[in-house]
């Protein structure tokens, strides 16, 4: 089982860019046998982002359907210490509100960083299937594409002074 954190500050979602395969998501991991998930989120999220959190509740357990099989537990915190790093699962952070996720999201966290929000504002818990199949990946795959195109052009574009 997994188990992830999404850090609540003034109605946004801490989030970090993972390098491969690379795309946004919550800091998380897999939980050490027998540990508490809840426990897990909040030491991953510090050991990938540098920073301390407070769990506050439990925001959903979400199941997979399709390439992956695991459950993912995800919780909402608050921030208690520690200081932003970079880190090898984490090249960067952010925070974002729902309406605000950079196109290179991981797709299933879209719901899950909506969920989180409503969770801090006191809705209960969820549960979700979330499919995940090559659709996913490859419409994921190509957001990547075009990002990296776009980025391309802008550049081109201020070499040649437009």
């Amino acid at each position: 089982m997994g188990a992830q954190l999404a850090l609540v500050h003034d109605g946004r979602v801490l989030i970090q860019l993972r390098p491969w395969p690379p795309g946004w998501e919550l800091p998380g991991g897999h939980c050490d046998p027998g540990e508490d998930p809840a426990v897990t989120a909040a030491r991953e999220a510090e050991e990938e982002t540098g920073l301390r959190a407070t769990v506050g509740g439990l925001v959903g357990v979400y199941s997979w359907r399709g390439l992956r099989r695991a459950s993912d537990a995800v919780y909402w915190g608050t921030l208690s210490g520690g200081e932003p790093r970079r880190s090898i699962e984490a090249l960067r952070l952010r925070y974002v509100g729902s309406s605000e996720l950079p196109a290179t999201i991981f797709p299933w966290y879209r719901d899950r960083i909506a969920d989180a929000l409503a969770a801090a504002a006191g809705a209960p818990p969820v549960h979700r299937v979330q499919p995940v199949g090559f659709r996913h990946v490859l419409f994921f795959t190509l957001r990547w594409a075009r990002v990296a195109i776009e980025r391309l052009r802008r550049l081109g574009s201020r070499r040649r002074g437009l």
